[in-house]
């Protein structure tokens, strides 16, 4: 084995408790990871601006890596799915959960803090849809999700993810109230109500979830234009948030 050689797995959990199990995996490195890869699709180009294109036979999707980059300061997101052939777009925030250990039982928790307040302002901004075209057709035109993150979880797995329309329903649930009446999230007052990696992705490859053609539209030109360091549309979206 060189010293270039990479391996081609790196599993964290098992049954036996090891140090690896205990190694937190950070949020940057989750998200690296989701945008490279896309099980069924090759990755046929990436390039500096964070652009990744996979392909299927006629099937296109392209990931964007918004995370610390201007895309991040402008939509509140990290990462961006955009379907060339069904065209729509679902764009991602990520979140770590963190593990809450009571009387042997050991539940994930999110505690939302003022920086998703802001995320979530500037998902808000860019939410309106247009209606859609005369056939096309979507369970959820909804283009924002969150997605919650074990801290200790392997690459790729025990992500749970979720529209922030539902995410403003579990803000009026009882059952996601801590004991001092605080708002938080976890596995268990999720109940599996979220989608599971291979759900979300099944249903961004079909059409079937996220914007409308002309959203699409739309928010192609916005980020086209972020990416190319367009300082005047960064400014813009900061000037209609204050």
């Amino acid at each position: 084995m060189s010293g270039s050689d990479a391996a081609s797995i790196v599993d964290t959990a098992d049954d036996r408790e090891t140090t690896l199990a205990r190694v937190r995996v950070r949020e940057d490195a989750v998200i690296e990871h989701d945008a490279r890869v896309v099980p069924g699709f090759s990755l046929s180009n990436s390039d500096l601006t964070g652009r990744a294109v996979f392909r299927k036979g006629n099937e296109i999707l392209e990931i964007i890596t918004a995370n610390k980059r201007p895309l991040e300061e402008v939509l509140g997101v990290d990462l961006i799915y955009l379907n060339a052939v069904k065209q729509n777009v679902v764009m991602v925030q990520y979140k770590m959960l963190e593990a809450d250990r009571q009387d042997g039982v050991t539940d994930w928790l999110y505690r939302p803090d003022g920086q998703l307040k802001k995320e979530l302002a500037r998902m808000r901004l860019f939410s309106q849809a247009h209606a859609p075209g005369p056939l096309e057709y979507r369970i959820n035109p909804q283009v924002f999700y969150l997605r919650f993150v074990r801290r200790d979880a392997v690459l790729g797995k025990s992500a749970v993810t979720i529209p922030i329309d539902h995410f403003d329903v579990l803000r009026r649930d009882r059952a996601c109230k801590g004991p001092k009446g605080a708002f938080r999230i976890s596995y268990e007052t999720l109940d599996g109500r979220y989608l599971r990696q291979d759900g979300f992705l099944d249903l961004v490859q079909s059409g079937y979830i996220g914007s409308y053609a002309r959203t699409t539209s739309d928010l192609k030109g916005l980020i086209e234009a972020v990416l190319k360091d367009d300082r005047a549309v960064v400014a813009a979206v900061q000037s209609a948030l204050g």
